[in-house]
């Protein structure tokens, strides 16, 4: 199938088909909440009604056999979408992992918890059940004595130290395992990629909403980017969260580059016209000291150039910078390539990009919300001493730079509209 997305997938060598027909793989869903527009809707939706992308409406190869809802409800959209697609909802993990039998009963585990009444702790960080989903996860694992591939939405967990548990106990049950963001997914305009071995001394993204739940998307776009810059990821020195008068302060002394801001910004149509200080009263700054010496910035203000992303790099001296696009589109099409790459880990056994990326990120943003709280303190993070490689296998996404075909098309499909509400 994945013949119908022209990407790298297609240019390897074609994988051998068998003459026999073979079996469609079960997949555990486990979420926190199921409602119209929530990450769950945007991931196990798609997974349930195919994937709309550049190239058409393309046809899930696997099927969504349980249902987890954590704060479900009986006329939520998970239940009425379990209800016209046969998928059963159990009550616990466990249960929809086994299909309420004895034993690992699936081929594949979607954890997606993001979104839901959840509280947030001092440093303003939302409480998502992620480690309690990976926890109650590997235990049916080690039960069973064997392993299926997991991805994880968004962050590993809100806390490094849940986080680093998670990335420990995966590897010690050599679970195939992926986590992340889809903005790295989405569609570049001007297109740019920098080639393995770059010499990249500074980037900056731009983003909105808070370092909490936006955070992890900056810090995956940076690093889907110069994770293959000379000498590989070799781990993070500090971080530091600065708000209002202080992120310009902070670039008066140079700690992060305003030129790149601007520059990112630049390829944004929506931009208002001026500079960032000329409209951004209340900005965030998420600075990042690399081991190595580069230094990245995530910005968070929507006052200057609205709710979008975009990204800026000093490449070899020159300043190089694109757009993320993310369509304002009811099919939510980033999500799609996303699943591309989720469903190919579950077919395949094999991750297309590292964990170890997420769960560097998720070590960022936890030291960049506590920073925060502690009024733009320098935090020191040796902890983040991470070196990792970017993998060969390439990851499934948009070849186009602007969304066309069916990421355009009117969303959810007709045949189940009338399940929204």
């Amino acid at each position: 199938m994945f013949a119908l997305v022209p990407t790298a997938w297609s240019q390897q060598q074609p994988v051998p088909r068998s003459s026999a027909p073979r079996e469609v793989k079960k997949i555990a869903a486990v979420c926190t909440v199921y409602t119209p527009g929530s990450h769950a809707d945007a991931i196990i939706t798609k997974f349930l009604a195919g994937f709309p992308t550049d190239e058409g409406l393309i046809p899930p190869s696997v099927k969504i056999a349980a249902l987890y809802i954590d704060q479900g409800r009986a006329d939520d959209l998970g239940h009425k979408l379990a209800g016209h697609y046969g998928v059963p909802i159990y009550p616990t993990i466990p249960k929809a992992l086994t299909l309420d039998g004895p034993a690992l009963a699936v081929d594949g585990v979607l954890l997606v918890a993001e979104h839901g009444d959840y509280p947030k702790n001092r440093f303003g960080e939302t409480l998502y059940p992620r480690a309690r989903f990976a926890e109650e996860t590997f235990r049916v694992f080690e039960a069973a004595k064997r392993t299926v591939p997991v991805f994880l939405d968004k962050h590993l967990a809100y806390n490094w130290l849940d986080a680093k548990w998670i990335y420990d106990r995966a590897r010690e049950l050599d679970v195939p395992m992926m986590a992340g963001s889809s903005v790295p997914l989405a569609w570049r305009e001007p297109p740019l990629d920098h080639p393995p071995g770059s010499r990249i001394t500074e980037v900056v993204e731009l983003t909105y909403a808070f370092p909490d739940s936006y955070g992890i998307h900056g810090m995956e776009v940076i690093q889907c980017m110069i994770e293959a810059r000379k000498g590989g990821e070799t781990g993070i020195a500090s971080v530091e969260c600065v708000r209002g008068k202080a992120v310009y302060q902070a670039a008066d002394e140079g700690r992060f580059s305003m030129d790149l801001v601007e520059a990112a910004a630049a390829t944004i149509a929506e931009k208002k016209a001026g500079k960032m200080k000329d409209h951004a009263r209340d900005p965030t700054a998420m600075i990042v000291n690399y081991q190595d010496g580069t230094r990245a910035t995530v910005i968070f203000t929507h006052e200057y150039y609205g709710m979008w992303w975009a990204y800026a790099a000093r490449v070899n001296g020159k300043i190089e910078a694109t757009q993320f696009i993310f369509p304002r589109q009811s099919t939510m099409p980033t999500f799609s390539y996303l699943d591309l790459n989720i469903q190919d880990l579950f077919l395949t056994g094999r991750p297309r990009y590292p964990l170890e990326r997420t769960l560097l990120c998720s070590g960022i943003v936890d030291a960049a919300c506590r920073s925060l709280t502690a009024g733009g303190k320098l935090i020191s993070t040796p902890y983040l001493n991470i070196h990792y490689q970017p993998y060969d296998l390439k990851p499934i996404r948009p070849t186009a730079s602007q969304p066309r075909g069916a990421t355009l098309d009117p969303w959810p499909p007709e045949a189940i509209r009338p399940l929204w509400p």
